[in-house]
């Protein structure tokens, strides 16, 4: 967990970048958050208008007392958003959420694997690596180039990029973990992105004996970990989960835990994928 925070801050808009085909690139200035901001953290955005539940969203860059914003316009609390005006103030709380953990040893190979908006948790992760003197490759999958997003930014850290994509507009032809299995195995590997990814990305590392953590997509309630509404089946004995006895009667075998405030981010050994 973060070291400080999570604050109640107001968060100004100071710069938005459109990135066709319907993805969008927002600056904020918010120092106390931006200040405290760790890897594959979020924060939770009450927008101006009508009444709807906080917007959560990770945290991509940072930079200074400002940080950003990736997303893609899907429903009405993201049209809204990407509809501010440069200077508005919307309220923030943040950073929410644990983050990565960088490995002991500094001479361990890390491997990022980030499935479309997936890359978002991979800035912040890529400077700790950077700045740690760790050794590095990113790889960044989508359906097709159109859809790639991430690359400008990922690339001041000068690690290895390997793009792919579905079609093979871009890169190499198939998924991220089609590449994965290519490459010699890393000593660590870091994921996020849609879940068959992130299953199948659990799997190569459990079978391989790497460890490996993903940052879980979900959709929030209230963000906070009050609604229980981003709960994902976990062993049991796992240090995120609920720790609930068994009652007699129950018959699963796995605990859960809460994305939003136990998570985002689970060890692929401790996380169990159902059919």
């Amino acid at each position: 967990m973060s070291q400080s925070g999570p604050y109640l801050e107001p968060a100004t808009l100071v710069r938005r970048e459109f990135l066709p085909p319907g993805f969008w690139y927002l600056t904020l200035r918010a120092p106390q958050i931006a200040a405290a901001a760790k890897s594959a953290q979020f924060v939770a955005l009450d927008l101006p208008g009508t009444f709807m539940v906080r917007l959560p969203l990770g945290i991509y860059t940072v930079q200074d007392d400002t940080f950003s914003l990736l997303f893609q316009e899907w429903g009405e609390r993201t049209r809204r958003l990407a509809s501010l005006a440069e200077g508005t103030a919307v309220s923030c709380i943040g950073p929410l959420g644990n983050s990565f953990r960088l490995p002991e040893e500094r001479t361990t190979r890390a491997t990022l694997v980030a499935g479309g908006l997936g890359v978002a948790a991979m800035w912040l992760l890529a400077r700790e690596l950077h700045n740690a003197g760790m050794d590095a490759t990113i790889l960044l999958g989508a359906r097709s180039a159109n859809l790639l997003v991430g690359m400008r930014e990922l690339q001041i850290f000068g690690f290895p990029l390997d793009v792919c994509t579905d079609d093979g507009s871009s890169g190499f032809r198939g998924t991220v973990i089609q590449r994965l299995q290519a490459l010699a195995p890393p000593g660590v590997l870091y994921g996020c992105g849609p879940p068959g990814m992130l299953r199948a990305l659990c799997a190569y590392a459990n079978d391989h004996g790497i460890t490996c953590e993903v940052s879980l997509e979900e959709t929030f309630g209230c963000s906070l970990g009050t609604c229980w509404g981003c709960v994902v089946p976990v062993r049991r004995g796992c240090p995120q989960g609920t720790g609930y006895p068994r009652a007699e009667s129950e018959t699963r075998s796995f605990d859960v835990a809460r994305v939003c405030a136990d998570g985002t981010v689970f060890r692929a050994a401790d996380l169990v994928w159902q059919t």
